[in-house]
């Protein structure tokens, strides 16, 4: 074979391409996105952590402060009328289907029924003195008497046979027919007669109200007493729930004023002022029970006393806390 045949049968060398690949670059980028994204998480984790322990350190001061305040000012001891009257408190309003005891429909209870209750068994009617003495009628008919929101009422239907009754604040759906005056826009003046000299005579308080105080006045305002951190709930939820409870309830009036013994707690801090005037015209019902409290189940399908009704918000000095113009100006 000649060598030029040769030659020509050889192939030529094709020269390695020496173009760049993109896979490289493009595992580079993936790799550092991944770093980075590690990276965040453990900041984010590290943060987390971080503000975990400082919010644990308040509550472990915040709790050791309180042990102190406990310790340096401890909780004075109930008084045997104070246990007694908080005993009756909750078999009458919330605990007497719990307790096996029957309860009628207007809240009334067989006294006796109530005594034989352990809650009520259990309180020592003699330890101040020393002595040792189940509560008996005398003990109830002087907590109905000398309690200042007029809680309880009792009635002796037969020689001996006495019944006794929380007033308002029930939680059993089977008390319905409690002696309250629903209140209408005609008779409004109830709210303001109650808060009038008690010198007077009452038939002309109602009148002179009547005829005076609701003409000068076109709004009637009742007072839910509340709390701070309750208050922003409310807010937030769109206004006042009966939650537990069978109504809402509300006050004729701070306390201190005239005629103004129940209807929200003495150390309440957050006043919500109600248009009761309003609330009425949009088909709300209220109630007057016989202590003086007004009561209402709120909105007939959501059960809510809207915060449309409500015409400000103190605190307990009086301050403005809340409005509707504040509430309108920040959410414009």
């Amino acid at each position: 074979m000649s060598t030029e045949a040769s030659s020509s049968q050889a192939q030529p060398q094709v020269p390695a391409s020496t173009e760049p690949t993109t896979a490289t670059p493009t595992v580079n980028l993936e790799r550092k996105a991944r770093k980075e994204a590690q990276k965040a998480l453990k900041a984010q984790q590290a943060a987390e952590k971080k503000a975990a322990s400082a919010a644990a350190a308040q509550r472990q001061a915040s709790s050791s402060t309180s042990v102190k305040k406990e310790k340096s000012n401890p909780r004075k001891p109930q008084s045997s009328d104070e246990q007694l009257s908080r005993a009756l408190a909750y078999i009458l309003r919330h605990g007497a289907d719990k307790e096996g005891l029957s309860i009628r429909s207007d809240g009334y209870i067989k006294l006796n029924d109530v005594l034989e209750r352990p809650r009520v068994r259990s309180v020592n009617m003699a330890e101040a003195e020393g002595g040792k003495r189940r509560p008996g009628l005398e003990d109830v008919q002087s907590i109905v008497e000398s309690n200042d929101k007029k809680r309880f009422e009792l009635t002796e239907e037969a020689p001996g046979e006495w019944w006794v009754r929380a007033v308002q604040g029930h939680s059993l759906k089977s008390v319905v027919e409690l002696e309250h005056v629903p209140l209408t826009l005609d008779n409004l003046h109830l709210l303001k007669a109650a808060a009038q000299d008690s010198d007077k005579d009452a038939l002309a308080s109602e009148v002179d109200a009547k005829l005076a105080g609701l003409q000068i006045h076109d709004v009637v305002e009742v007072i839910h007493g509340t709390y701070a951190p309750a208050w922003e709930s409310i807010l937030a939820s769109g206004g006042l729930k009966p939650m537990t409870r069978n109504h809402i309830h509300l006050a004729k009036g701070k306390f201190g004023e005239q005629g103004v013994i129940s209807g929200m707690r003495k150390s309440a801090n957050r006043l919500i002022y109600i248009d009761i005037t309003r609330a009425i015209k949009d088909g709300i019902e209220f109630v007057l029970s016989s202590n003086g409290v007004v009561l209402t189940p709120g909105h007939k399908q959501s059960g809510v006393l809207g915060v449309k009704y409500f015409t400000r918000v103190e605190d307990q000095r009086g301050q403005l806390v809340w409005s509707p113009a504040q509430e309108s100006a920040g959410s414009s």
